[in-house]
């Protein structure tokens, strides 16, 4: 029997439309790490907090003021088992968001997005544009120094270039952070012009054939040091395992949630020995163009359509 999620994390947003945009999409953001955090402890799967979130935590208790997402991090084999029983277990108002259940997804890692509010990251997204919390899944890296900077992150590094080749260009084109982008994408496309005219679905095939492959290799590694799976291509850190394990919680927000063991060891690989301190307030920036955390009937139609999950293998038809 399926859990009733709107007894347990029943949906507020209505109730806080006093505070600002950025405030009530946190909040909705948290509705949606207590619901994983339930299906986790439910299907005894571990995860932890990440990335900003996890500074956040640490430093303020909660959200980073500024923050617009949410962060967590689990195990290849604690993803891969939270990802066969998330389509089922999590309420209809959320889905899951990769390169599995979509053609086209804002990463190549996963996201858990609302249906009922609208985050604008690019105007001329294609993906599912909910609010989302990241999933990043975490791999067993080699102890041996060799293979793992000359195999492992090798490998991941030809994954990246053959993303970057394959993305098209963001709107506006030359705009903030998307005119640096674009232009890191042109110059992918010149050095490697040949694959860039080449049929690119067939090396995106190729390409996610021997991505698999690596994953299952590194499965067999020594469980001593974690570090960003292939996929997670914009983070580059490698933890040792005591570092993450065994996992705590301490508190965000009005929960407590799952943490690493060495919460600042973790933060100072991520931002260094100062991160305690508060950047300066030009850096103090959101990820979003705008916000919508509470949507008119027609626009969540909108948003969701063609978004749906078949029966057969969780994947959607468009």
């Amino acid at each position: 029997m399926k859990d009733d999620f709107d007894v347990l994390f029943p949906d507020k947003r209505e109730e806080h439309v006093e505070d600002t945009d950025l405030r009530q999409c946190q909040l909705i953001l948290l509705r949606i790490l207590k619901i994983i955090d339930y299906v986790c402890k439910k299907h005894n799967i571990t995860y932890w907090l990440d990335s900003g979130t996890l500074l956040g935590a640490v430093r303020h208790g909660g959200f980073i003021p500024w923050d617009d997402d949410l962060d967590i991090a689990m195990t290849r084999e604690d993803y891969e088992r939270f990802l066969k029983i998330a389509p089922e277990e999590l309420p209809e108002d959320l889905f899951v968001q990769n390169l599995d259940t979509t053609e086209f997804a804002s990463n190549t890692w996963t996201q858990i997005k609302d249906r009922k509010s609208r985050i604008v990251l690019s105007e001329d997204a294609l993906y599912h544009q909910g609010l989302y919390v990241d999933i990043f899944p975490m791999d067993s890296y080699s102890n041996n120094f060799f293979k793992r900077v000359f195999k492992e992150k090798i490998h991941k590094f030809s994954y990246i270039i053959v993303q970057a080749i394959n993305a098209p260009f963001k709107k506006p084109f030359f705009k903030g952070i998307n005119l640096v982008k674009n232009f890191i994408k042109l110059l992918l496309k010149i050095v490697f012009v040949f694959f860039a005219f080449f049929n690119h679905k067939v090396i995106y095939n190729l390409n996610i054939k021997s991505k698999d492959k690596r994953i299952e290799a590194m499965k067999s590694n020594p469980k001593t040091n974690y570090g960003y799976g292939t996929e997670v291509l914009n983070w580059d850190k490698v933890y040792k395992t005591e570092y993450i394990f065994p996992i705590k919680t301490l508190k965000f927000e009005d929960g407590e949630f799952n943490v690493p063991n060495n919460c600042h060891e973790v933060l100072k690989i991520l931002y260094g020995r100062d991160y305690m301190e508060l950047p300066p307030e030009y850096k103090r920036i959101q990820h979003n163009i705008t916000i919508k955390p509470i949507l008119e009937e027609e626009e969540k139609i909108k948003l969701n359509r063609g978004f749906q999950y078949s029966k057969s293998n969780n994947s959607i038809s468009m």
